[in-house]
């Protein structure tokens, strides 16, 4: 998740690389401006219901970021949830073509929570109020992810009314390889495992 404390480097070289990413497929998607956005919305919905009624990811709190949220909601969290939902489809585009990059992308987006929800737990950023097999987070939370992101996804072809014709080259893996840097920087003894295996 974008700034959270000491692993500054890692976390500006994700949002560099981000940046780059979007004016990069500019040319070849002026609507791809739109993920980030739709996957900030988005997230931020499911993340407001999430915390105050358990759904669709289970029951949780955050414990950290107080002073930078919007209706309990940490605005880092939601700025994570754009990056996150962009570069798992630009990855999930170099992987396959036509709209079976949504269910692609989801599932990238579950792999990459698998490592993140293991260290922010370790890192005291949010607590389960049930445990799960997965170093500890239930696994309503990963079918959770998977069903919110189907949607943003879904929403963005729906609004974008048009699909990389062309799969991508293996430059639009980076992103999303550079969306593990803050989490492994952050892994902590309980949790590098579950990170460096997601990664």
């Amino acid at each position: 998740m974008p700034s959270i404390g000491a692993r500054g480097p890692a976390d500006l070289a994700l949002l560099m690389s981000f940046i780059l990413s979007v004016l990069f497929m500019l040319p070849f998607s002026k609507k791809i401006v739109l993920l980030p956005f739709l996957g900030s919305s988005i997230g931020f919905l499911f993340e407001y219901i999430g915390v105050n009624y358990g759904y669709p990811f289970g029951g949780y709190s955050y414990l950290k970021l107080e002073r930078f949220s919007l209706y309990g909601v940490p605005i880092p969290i939601i700025i994570a949830w754009g990056i996150y939902v962009y570069t798992c489809y630009l990855a999930s585009s170099y992987i396959i073509k036509g709209r079976g990059r949504i269910f692609v992308a989801s599932l990238l987006m579950v792999l990459l929570d698998m490592a993140v929800d293991p260290v922010m737990v370790e890192n005291g950023i949010w607590a389960w109020r049930e445990g799960g097999i997965w170093f500890g987070i239930p696994l309503t939370n990963f079918f959770g992810w998977y069903t919110v992101s189907i949607m943003a996804f879904f929403l963005y072809s729906i609004f974008s009314r048009e699909d990389l014709d062309k799969s991508l080259s293996w430059h639009a893996y980076i992103p999303y390889l550079f969306s593990f840097l803050p989490i492994l920087a952050s892994a902590g003894r309980k949790s590098w495992i579950p990170a460096y295996i997601s990664f």
